[in-house]
């Protein structure tokens, strides 16, 4: 008897704590029943959809768009920027051109270096000595030129003081020792590689050594 009190209030005891820890208002079917059960169901609970859903109907709001920089030429400013930092790039890597070499160099010619050669004389004389007394002489000058003459005049200079007395085929003047020829009528012109040739009569005392820096119409002759 007092083993079947004991076993009763052991079962007591086990029921109000099982009581006790049940949520209120919930019976021990609602405890073993599954959370989610609609009329003894299980209920499906759907899964959160993978894509967020589309946004009410409405007007489309165009992007926002930067102003353009006031550059004239519609760039924005973003653009602007990489241009400038795609042009710093070129410059940093393009060094530049080599530098303008300050100052020119003149050639100068080497030391020692001959003269430029004098030009070709125009003209070449002969001068003949005829016959000679003891005092006077005879002679012939004779000119070849390189260009064709409408008129002529030939000069020399006597070293020993020579005097012309007379002249052919020429007139004569004589300034000291330079004498000049003048052409005639007749003979004044001479084509291309012609030669022109007088005569005179002169006198000398001294000596009578031929004549040089002859000269036909101011040019020298060889």
């Amino acid at each position: 008897m007092r083993a079947s009190l004991l076993a009763t209030a052991v079962l007591v005891s086990l029921l109000a704590l099982t009581v006790s820890l049940m949520p209120f208002g919930a019976t021990a079917e609602d405890a073993a029943a599954p959370a989610d059960t609609v009329d003894g169901r299980a209920a499906t609970v759907p899964s959160p959809p993978s894509t967020p859903p589309p946004s009410p109907a409405g007007p489309e709001t165009p992007p926002e768009t930067l102003p353009a920089a006031s550059t004239g030429t519609g760039a924005t400013p973003a653009t602007s920027a990489a241009s400038a930092r795609s042009g710093a790039s070129a410059r940093s890597a393009d060094p530049g051109p080599d530098p303008e070499p300050q100052g020119t160099a003149t050639p100068t010619a080497p030391a020692g270096a001959p003269p430029a050669a004098a030009p070709v004389a125009g003209c070449t004389v002969r001068y003949d000595l005829a016959g000679q007394w003891p005092d006077g002489f005879q002679a012939a000058v004779s000119v070849t030129t390189a260009d064709a003459l409408d008129s002529w005049q030939v000069a020399w200079t006597f070293p020993d003081g020579q005097r012309v007395d007379r002249m052919w085929d020429a007139s004569h003047t004589q300034d000291g020792s330079r004498v000049t020829a003048t052409a005639a009528d007749y003979n004044r012109s001479v084509p291309a590689g012609a030669t022109l040739t007088f005569g005179f009569l002169a006198t000398w005392h001294d000596g009578n050594t031929p004549p040089h820096d002859f000269t036909l119409n101011g040019r020298d002759c060889a």
